[in-house]
C-alpha cells in the first residue's frame, strides 16, 4: 500500500482502539479495508489523493455518471482508476480471502462502504464501528 494509505489504515485502527475492545477480525479489516485500491496501482492507473476527493464527490452526487465512465479492464487509464475506486471493497475482500483472512474480516472489508445495513447484529455493529473510524480518518 502507498504510504498515505498505510497511515490512513493505521489511524483507523488507532481510532477503533480508543473505544471498545477490537476483535482481531475488526483489526485486520481496519488495516486492509482499502487494500483493493492497489489494483489501480498494479495496473499503472494512479489513484492519488488529488483524484480520490473528486471521485468521492462524484460517487455521492452522480454515481450513475461515474459508473458509465468506469472501465473494469485493467489498464493505466483514469477509467480503470474510477472502476477500482468504486469496487475496491469487493476487490480487497477477494484478495483478503485468497490470503486466508476470516469470513468476517472479508465481509467487513467488502461492506465497509455500504451504509444500508439496518439489522443490529454483532457483525453490523462491528461494521458500523469500522465505518465510523474510517469516516473520521
Amino acid at each position: 500500500m502507498q504510504a498515505d494509505a498505510q497511515r490512513h489504515s493505521l489511524r483507523v485502527l488507532q481510532t477503533l482502539r480508543q473505544g471498545a475492545p477490537v476483535p482481531i477480525e475488526l483489526a485486520v479489516a481496519a488495516l486492509l479495508h482499502d487494500i483493493g485500491k492497489n489494483a489501480a496501482r498494479d495496473a499503472g492507473a494512479y489513484l492519488g489523493l488529488w483524484l480520490r476527493g473528486p471521485i468521492v464527490l462524484a460517487e455521492a452526487c452522480a454515481p450513475q455518471w461515474l459508473a458509465r465512465l468506469a472501465d473494469a479492464r485493467p489498464s493505466p487509464s483514469l477509467r480503470y482508476a474510477l472502476y477500482v475506486q468504486m469496487h475496491h471493497p469487493a476487490i480487497g475482500a477477494a484478495w483478503a480471502k485468497e490470503a486466508g483472512a476470516s469470513a468476517l474480516t472479508c465481509w467487513l472489508i467488502a461492506e465497509h462502504q455500504n451504509k444500508s445495513w439496518l439489522a443490529d447484529t454483532p457483525e453490523t455493529v462491528l461494521l458500523a464501528r469500522l465505518q465510523t473510524a474510517d469516516d473520521m480518518n
